[in-house]
């Protein structure tokens, strides 16, 4: 969903890699089981990611993963999806923009973690794009109903509903990759979370490390993953405790617009003690090249610190939100000031002029 396409095996086999497929179970700090082999070595990376979370709900089984939504042969005339976060937003923007109709069901909050703005932008959109968001829903079960499905759902002061669709999409979270790894068996500590490692990567086993989303804590993000992968490698093999670092990590939702988003949101920010200031710069008023892409709507949001003006985050939905958003990255990651990221030029005409913009000092603004 957020990441680059998977290595090609004859990219690693050309380096020196072995590949054996199978299903893996770890035996003890040096070796792992894959079917009737046993393979061993001085140190192990577990990177088994996620499986698919299955709430407990009546007929989930006539529920499909995105994966095998996208090998339907045409879109849907109707979809329910179960579940309000990342993956549930992307398809539903996705399948309402070829024409489907679709219901998105959640217990709590919808993009839970995204800034509130960017979130009442996304679902206001997408109802206009005939995407139909049903908060407080208890699914209670799925079953056939002739071509399609039925579904029964509780609001939560216990009332019941009827929901037909054509398909239905379980996107209700991810839960870590790590039943029968055996991972308990070699000493390996685990948790509901995940995999627990220190911030080296290392497990509780010092030749066993962990990356990725399988591991507790992970921001299940593939550009973290990737980088995880790259720290624990050198660790493990060159005998280093070298930590990761992950203050600053954006990240981009595949909407249409796309949604990006680095650092703290408003709500975060204010919860961490610090005194908020933001800046919300919306596209249609100084952005000519959103009009060009066909892109006009949307907004650029920036949080700073209002007694030192430092960047604490930035937050988009818009047209190149994510490469937009990755120019603060860099301003965050470099510790500026509003005053000092926006004093930068940017290029006439462009998507960046929207940043620039969101930048400029505000009467009232620390200086």
């Amino acid at each position: 969903m957020h990441g680059c396409a998977d290595p090609k095996p004859e990219h690693l086999t050309a380096h020196g890699a072995r590949l054996v497929q199978g299903t893996a179970r770890l035996r003890d700090a040096h070796a792992v089981a894959v079917g009737d082999e046993t393979l061993t070595g001085a140190q192990i990376i577990v990177a088994t990611g996620v499986d698919v979370a299955r709430p407990p709900i009546d007929g989930l089984e006539h529920a499909i993963t995105h994966v095998e939504l996208l090998q339907l042969q045409q879109p849907p005339a109707r979809l329910a999806i179960i579940g309000g976060g990342l993956i549930a937003f992307e398809f539903a923007f996705m399948f309402a923009r070829l024409g489907t109709k679709v219901d998105l069901f959640v217990r709590r909050r919808l993009l839970d973690g995204v800034d509130a703005e960017v979130r009442d932008a996304v679902i206001e959109h997408g109802a206009g794009l005939g995407v139909t968001c049903h908060t407080g829903a208890h699914l209670q079960s799925i079953a056939p109903n002739g071509s399609g499905y039925r579904m029964v759902v509780a609001d939560d002061e216990g009332a019941m509903a009827d929901f037909d669709a054509d398909v239905v999409l379980l996107a209700a979270g991810q839960t870590p990759a790590i039943a029968d790894l055996g991972l308990e068996d070699a000493g390996v500590e685990v948790t509901s979370a995940g995999v627990v490692t220190d911030a080296s990567l290392r497990t509780s086993v010092d030749t066993i490390w962990a990356i990725g989303d399988v591991r507790a804590g992970a921001t299940k993000l593939s550009q973290t993953a990737s980088s995880e992968g790259q720290r624990a490698a050198r660790n493990a093999v060159l005998g280093r405790r070298d930590e990761i670092d992950e203050r600053v990590v954006p990240y981009f939702v595949g909407l249409t617009p796309p949604v990006a988003a680095v650092g703290l949101t408003e709500e975060q920010a204010r919860a961490a003690g610090y005194e908020v200031g933001t800046h919300k710069q919306p596209y249609k008023d100084v952005c000519p090249a959103g009009n060009v892409v066909g892109e006009p709507v949307g907004f650029f949001k920036v949080v700073f610190d209002a007694k030192t003006g430092m960047l604490l985050g930035a937050h988009a939905f818009g047209a190149g939100s994510p490469e937009l958003v990755q120019q603060v990255a860099f301003a965050l990651r470099g510790g500026l000031t509003l005053r000092e990221a926006g004093a930068t030029l940017v290029m006439f005409p462009g998507l960046c002029e929207v940043v620039w913009y969101a930048l400029r000092p505000h009467p009232g603004d620390p200086s």
